[in-house]
């Protein structure tokens, strides 16, 4: 959810899909709470997964790109409680889940762990070219196609060149010089220049959720995309309502929701572009592309999506409304690694966030293991915080782009540092266990 943008609040923006990954994962994500939980009552872990997760769901409402799901409430709300049974279930075999007794030889090794994943992160500039694309998706105005909500709104003029524009040529769309078909070609000059999909007329821009093209011309357009792994998509659309979700796909290259070469989408009043790449994710949303607030019913538009190979910008009416850089040098799982790891996991979360907060939070186990747990609870914040800054700082500076996001992965490898610090206890502290292995226990 972070970083994220906010839109205005709407009920229309909630779906319940079920989707069986999804409601794993989200079994998972809840069971620690209710494990946590194990020394109160059910009715507790019952309500506390409810409450956070009703909370979560409610702030997606205001967030651009998040869709809020009753499923979601539900299989938080179950996880909380299949961790608070399991607890119990271990409270009952004489084992407290709340105490892990980490034996002292062995949590020394987490160092080295959290430095070799750490490398491992520390991964090339992501490839930001078109080699992951799919040559079956289909060019369609509107998203029936897809099986999504079906945007509403009309689309007068389409047409996508395999090169990006520039500045000026974008602008020179909305000059006053203009075609029969309402573009500017003048700029646009050459042979090499041509687009792949001319303007189009309105009879055709109506299949709505159909594929514009045939399969020859679509192969067409496959091929001389991925070949220069640059684009100008142009649109002249109009949108009849904005609490449209999902996102609504405006103009799409793809063939499923989670699926597609790229989409020229609407999120609200907001606009987004989503280009496939292998930095980017099959999705083409990490990250993909916002423009803020920018539409309203009934004024009718001229969009530009440009990439050229590296950044992706949107603009409108010629002006620059948004730019993100696909090629920044991520912290990124190792296409080795991914294969060890099961299929449905959520991958892209993992190493944007839980990768370096959980190397974090070795390090710090691995530091109190060989230092000692200090008495003094400042002390023992300190020592954890430096030991997740020092992994925060090695990715930053070896593996982050983006000023941001680095700022961002630092504070959360502290926060991990720190939460570790809070659950250690020293040897005087811990509870009551036999002298063999208070000698060797953190």
């Amino acid at each position: 959810m972070i970083p994220t943008g906010l839109r205005h609040p709407s009920l229309s923006y909630i779906q319940d899909i079920y989707n069986r990954s999804d409601f794993v994962n989200n079994l998972i994500l809840y069971a620690p709470l209710g494990i946590a939980l194990g020394g109160t009552s059910l009715m507790r872990a019952f309500l506390f997964g409810l409450c956070l997760s009703t909370s979560a769901e409610v702030l997606q409402l205001g967030f651009v790109d998040r869709i809020p799901s009753f499923l979601d409430i539900a299989s938080n709300t179950s996880g909380a409680v299949i961790g608070y049974l399991i607890a119990r279930l271990l409270l009952l075999t004489g084992h407290d889940p709340r105490w892990l007794r980490l034996y002292r030889p062995l949590t020394v090794a987490a160092i080295p762990m959290a430095i070799l994943g750490t490398v491992m992160l520390l991964h090339h500039r992501p490839a930001s070219d078109f080699s992951n694309w799919s040559p079956a998706f289909h060019l369609a105005v509107g998203n029936e196609l897809t099986g999504d909500r079906p945007w509403s709104g009309t689309v007068s003029d389409l047409a996508i060149y395999p090169f990006a524009m520039s500045p000026a040529q974008v602008s020179d769309l909305t000059g006053p010089s203009t075609g029969s078909d309402g573009m500017q070609k003048t700029a646009l000059k050459g042979p090499s220049e041509a687009a792949i999909v001319g303007p189009m007329q309105s009879a055709a821009l109506t299949r709505f959720g159909r594929p514009l093209l045939s399969k020859q011309e679509e192969l067409s357009l496959y091929k001389g995309l991925v070949s220069r792994s640059q684009l100008t998509v142009v649109v002249r659309m109009r949108t009849n309502n904005l609490e449209q979700s999902g996102p609504a796909r405006i103009v799409t290259y793809s063939l499923n929701p989670v699926s597609r070469n790229f989409t020229l989408g609407q999120i609200g009043n907001t606009l987004t572009f989503r280009l496939r790449t292998p930095g980017s994710g099959l999705n083409g949303a990490d990250p993909a592309l916002y423009s803020g607030p920018v539409l309203s019913v009934g004024h009718t538009y001229l969009v530009a999506a440009v990439y050229d190979g590296r950044i992706s910008r949107l603009y409108m009416d010629g002006k620059l409304l948004a730019e993100v850089d696909l090629g920044a040098q991520r912290p990124r799982l190792p296409r080795r690694g991914r294969h060890w790891l099961p299929g449905e996991l959520p991958i892209r979360e993992i190493e944007l966030g839980g990768a370096e907060i959980l190397l974090s939070g070795l390090f710090a186990i691995g530091i109190f293991a060989l230092c000692g747990v200090p008495d003094r609870p400042l002390s023992r914040f300190l020592l954890g915080g430096v030991a997740g800054g020092v992994i925060g700082a090695v990715v930053w500076f070896f593996a982050v782009s983006n000023p941001g996001l680095g700022t961002r992965i630092l504070l959360e490898c502290v926060a991990a540092g720190w939460l570790i610090s809070a659950s250690v206890e020293s040897e005087k502290a811990a509870p009551r266990m036999p002298a063999a292995v208070q000698q060797h226990s953190l």
